[in-house]
């Protein structure tokens, strides 16, 4: 197991541990650590409300053991991406639909079947190209539910970017998905934690992005899909249904094929992963990619539990 001395944990950071029950039934729950042992263990602020499992499970003969254990992920970062409560915005039937049948708007708050009011928080985006890069910051109170393109961490349009990069980075309480990957290759997603993220918590986007290194990301819903007021990490008023509801929220939800997805951990979310790829693009590459045709990338030694379904 980690030891938090070696990890540089610190007296006062929050961790979570991770749900562990079956099928989207469990809780996640938060802790501030009081204390650090010589040997790396952890002293909590209070007793855990619920059991989680770590334990291995034996292989055939000649194989390697499991390991079912709950990830124990630090929520804490010295840099922190915050803004004002989250406010509910009354929505304007005037403004232009982005993508057509979507009914939604980048321009605000566009009134639609399903939503008349959207919920908002901070947002971030690198667009149109240049790079970016955010490392060991914590990103809080983001997303935009119901607005177009407006997420916690975005990369949006960069064309090939190899040195776009989000590393070691917390997402934590956003209202519409966590990590987004938009029109925009080779770009590096890697080592990041993102916890109640409300609707998909990875998101390619598009259909073309190819050869971006999606690695080492936890994603973990904290709340149980049952629950009658928060079902789950699902969130309504989005673009895309299945991605984000109760239809088929995800932890990793993707519609491009050739990207790496690897040793990424995914707990509690309605699908650990869901891969969508049936139709011939979107938005701008919309009937410019064929999105069953394209080349499987290398999908290696992702842990996905306790969701509801696939994964």
């Amino acid at each position: 197991m980690h030891n938090a001395n070696l990890m540089d944990w610190r007296v006062g950071d929050r961790i979570s541990v991770a749900p562990t029950a079956k099928l989207a039934t469990g809780h996640g729950q938060e802790f501030t650590v009081t204390s650090i042992q010589a040997n790396g263990s952890l002293r909590l602020d209070r007793v855990a409300q619920y059991d989680h499992q770590s334990k291995f499970f034996n292989a055939s003969p000649g194989g390697l053991p499991a390991l079912l254990s709950a990830e124990v992920v630090n929520l804490s970062r010295n840099i922190v991406i915050t803004g004002d409560d989250f406010k509910h915005e009354q929505c304007d039937p005037s403004l232009p639909e982005a993508v057509p049948g979507e009914e939604t708007s980048v321009l605000g708050c566009r009134c639609s079947s399903f939503r008349q009011k959207c919920t908002n928080g901070l947002h971030t985006a690198a667009m149109h190209g240049g790079t970016a890069s955010i490392q060991n910051t914590r990103i809080e109170r983001c997303g935009q539910r119901g607005v177009e393109g407006k997420y916690c961490l975005h990369f949006h349009k960069l064309s090939d970017c190899p040195t776009c990069l989000f590393k070691n980075n917390v997402v934590e309480n956003s209202q519409q998905r966590g990590i987004i990957v938009h029109s925009t290759h080779s770009s590096v997603v890697e080592g990041n934690v993102l916890y109640n993220v409300r609707g998909a918590g990875i998101y390619i986007e598009d259909g073309n992005e190819m050869y971006n290194d999606i690695k080492h990301n936890v994603v973990i819903c904290p709340h149980p899909f049952n629950d009658s007021v928060l079902s789950g990490c699902t969130v309504p008023g989005t673009s895309n249904r299945i991605a984000d509801t109760k239809d088929n929220q995800s932890g990793i939800f993707s519609r491009a094929n050739t990207n790496s997805l690897q040793g990424n951990r995914v707990s509690n979310n309605f699908n650990g992963m869901l891969l969508l790829n049936e139709g011939s693009g979107r938005g701008d590459s919309q009937n410019k990619v064929c999105e069953t045709s394209a080349k499987l990338g290398r999908i290696e030694g992702n842990t996905f539990h306790s969701n509801g379904r696939f994964g």
